[in-house]
Parts: C-alpha cells; sequence; structure tokens
C-alpha cells in the first residue's frame, strides 16, 4: 500500500502577543536580556488540547526596507553581525522540550559575555518552533492512500542585550509624500544616530491652514541602521487644497515596556503636502 505523505510548514511571524486562540502562544513579544544578570524571561503557553514538541533557536537579523519604504528582514549581513549579534553567547534554557496541553513553560534566555566583549548593544531573533507530538490530521482520503499533514508553528522576535551605556536617536534626512487616490503615501529617509537602534513610533498628523488635524495615522517603526520608512494615510474625507503634514518619530510603543527601549528626544518635522 502506497502511503503519500504531505508537510504543510505555517510560518506565522509577527511582533506582538499571540491571540489566545493560538496553538503557542508567545509573551512577551521580545526578549530583553538583563545588562546586569545576563538573563531575560520568556514564557511559552500551550493552548491546544495536545502536547507541544518546543524548540528555540537564534538567528541574526534586523528589519531593513525596500526600495519603496516597505519592511523587509535581512538576515544576510555579515558585517552587522560581527559588531552587533547576540548569537555567540547567547543560550535558551530550556532549548527544546514537551510542553503538556494547556500549559506554561517558563525559558531562561542567557548571555554570556567573552572577555573581550566591548560594552554597546546587541540583538538577534529569537525562533520559537512548535509541533504536535503526533500528527494533527491522519485522513485517508481514497482506498490505499493515506494524507498526513503537520502543523509546525514558528514564531520570530527580537531578542536585545544592552552591556554598559548606551543611546539611539535618529536624523530625518527626507520626507516624500505622494498622493495616490485617497490615500497619501509619506516615506521618510531616516538616520539612526547613537550606538542602538531607534525602536519606536512613527506618527503622522495633517493639518489644514488653521492647525486643525484633519488626518492621522501612526506604526510602530524601527531604525537599526539607516532606513527608509514608509506610512500610509487614508484622506477619503480630506477636501483638496493645501495642507501640513507633521512627522514624529518617539521612542515610546504600545508592545513594549518604557524601561525596555533605549530613550532618546522626539524627532519632529513638517512638510507641506497639496491634496488634489
Amino acid at each position: 500500500m502506497k502511503r503519500v505523505r504531505t508537510a504543510v510548514i505555517l510560518m506565522i511571524l509577527f511582533l506582538g502577543i499571540a491571540s489566545l486562540h493560538a496553538q503557542i502562544a508567545i509573551s512577551p513579544p521580545y526578549v530583553s536580556v538583563d545588562g546586569k544578570s545576563g538573563v531575560g524571561t520568556l514564557y511559552v503557553t500551550n493552548n491546544s488540547n495536545q502536547a507541544q514538541e518546543v524548540e528555540i533557536s537564534f538567528a541574526f537579523g534586523y528589519p531593513a526596507s525596500d526600495e519603496e519604504g516597505n519592511l523587509v528582514m535581512n538576515y544576510t549581513d555579515t558585517v552587522a553581525f560581527e559588531q552587533y549579534a547576540m548569537d555567540p553567547v547567547v543560550r535558551a534554557f530550556p532549548r527544546s522540550f514537551i510542553l503538556p496541553a494547556n500549559q506554561q513553560r517558563t525559558v531562561r534566555i542567557q548571555v554570556k559575555p567573552t572577555a573581550g566583549m566591548k560594552d554597546g548593544f546587541y540583538f538577534t531573533r529569537a525562533k520559537i518552533l512548535a509541533k504536535a507530538q503526533t500528527p494533527d490530521v491522519a485522513k485517508t482520503v481514497s482506498e490505499g492512500i493515506t494524507t498526513k499533514i503537520t502543523f509546525t508553528f514558528e514564531q520570530v522576535i527580537p531578542a536585545f542585550y544592552a552591556r554598559g551605556k548606551v543611546t539611539t536617536g535618529l536624523k530625518i534626512e527626507k520626507i516624500d509624500v505622494a498622493q495616490k487616490d485617497t490615500v497619501l503615501v509619506i516615506k521618510a529617509q531616516i538616520d539612526r544616530l547613537g550606538t542602538a537602534p531607534f525602536i519606536g513610533s512613527m506618527i503622522a498628523k495633517l493639518m489644514d491652514s488653521k492647525g486643525k488635524v484633519v488626518a492621522t495615522t501612526q506604526s510602530s517603526t524601527t531604525a537599526y541602521f539607516n532606513v527608509l520608512r514608509r506610512l500610509d494615510m487614508g484622506i477619503p474625507k480630506v477636501a483638496p487644497g493645501q495642507y501640513r503634514m507633521e512627522l514624529l518619530f518617539e521612542t515610546k510603543r504600545g508592545d513594549m515596556a518604557i524601561g525596555d527601549l533605549v530613550q532618546a528626544p522626539p524627532v519632529v518635522q513638517t512638510v507641506d503636502v497639496v491634496i488634489k
């Protein structure tokens, strides 16, 4: 009897707390390793009714951008790896384990600095892979043929380690605003300052001649290095005319504790915008 085995891998990449309906939930949605103790904490919760095999690994990467300002992950920057990667000194305890149904496990993320490790900000991505101990689906679809589907869930979150004093900031080099129907496409070319990535929020406000805000939008953002960042603003009810666009970058965001963010003064720049 011939058996056809089909493996389906669902890759779930996110920077937020997983839904309660997710098979495996990760909290918090990032790892912040304490600069003094060298230890960070991650909670892995199995929300399913089936035991899960969980494995944790690390892959150096960071959010970059394409030529349109869309976010893309860069996992191939060997120069940045040499200077900023946590990978050679970070470990997960335990690295792999069986998580029973409806149970939670605490994982310690530990950094052991080498003798020659310099002060600075180090980072990587933690990959949490989970799969059921037995196949999720085993169904005979026709005589003599069995299809088995195993779902593997992978969640990728950032991990940080600040050693000594670190600083961050950014400089807005250029802002371009283009109208596409009822959407303003805002692109900001920014330079990262300091020794750590800029992690925070990008907020845009559109104001009329009297200073009244007629449209606003915002998004979490990062600048690990010099980068182009994009933000779309819907303007379906904004009348044609002359307006002023205010773009603000600040080191605050809803999914990260303020104490885990390297702080910097807010950066604001304005540009004139014509709505047609």
